[in-house]
């Protein structure tokens, strides 16, 4: 009988040597839960105390408005001369309504460049202050290039003086090119006189606007 009972005792030994094991095998898997469950909150912590990335700068608003010029400023500049023209034939006619002296002042205020660069940045579709620039710049690039317009009677002029005066406009253009690309300089030439004359139209509009 005893050797009959010894193989089941020997096999529930070893069943519960089996459970303890397993048993044993979670408990170790709990154990290292805890320590992974450490790390994962310590990277995370260390991540939430990490610094913010350096926010990327703020545009600066005047580098858009002194950018150099492009050929499409051209018809900028001209849609602009259009609107001040607007603007000052406007002013031009509550000069002519002006009951009292100060209705003709504010008339006479009105048609100064100062006071029509905004209709002209309005007509442009601009901002102001670039509008100032692409007016100001492609302004004298046309003087320079039709010094004949509102200038010096070139006739009047020997060849060699003709010269002297082309290579003088030449290297004023060539000073300008920070602002005004020799790309855009050619694109004038074609235009110049165009553009000099409705310039030179505008000026006068303001001298009878203001009752000169």
């Amino acid at each position: 009988m005893r050797i009959a009972r010894c193989p089941h005792a020997a096999f529930t030994c070893l069943l519960v040597l089996a459970l303890t094991t397993a048993c044993g095998g979670g408990d170790a898997a709990e154990d290292a839960d805890p320590s992974a469950e450490a790390s994962t909150e310590a990277e995370g912590s260390a991540e939430a105390e990490a610094p913010p990335a350096n926010p990327a700068p703020a545009a600066d608003p005047s580098a858009a408005t002194n950018a150099p010029l492009t050929a499409a400023d051209i018809d900028v500049w001209q849609k602009g001369m259009a609107g001040e023209l607007e603007a000052v034939r406007a002013a031009g006619t509550k000069m002519k309504s002006a009951k009292t002296e100060s209705d003709t002042l504010s008339a006479m205020m009105e048609v100064q460049e100062n006071a029509t660069q905004a209709a002209g940045a309005k007509g442009a579709g601009v901002e102001l202050e670039r509008y100032k620039v692409i007016r100001s710049n492609l302004s004298a690039a046309v003087s320079y290039l039709t010094p004949h317009l509102g200038g010096i009677d070139t006739t009047m002029l020997s060849a060699a003086q003709r010269a002297e005066l082309r290579q003088s406009n030449e290297a004023q253009l060539k000073q300008l090119e920070t602002q005004v690309p020799a790309e855009v300089i050619e694109a004038l030439r074609p235009r110049a006189v165009e553009l000099r004359t409705q310039s030179m139209e505008l000026v006068g509009a303001r001298l009878k606007g203001a009752g000169m």
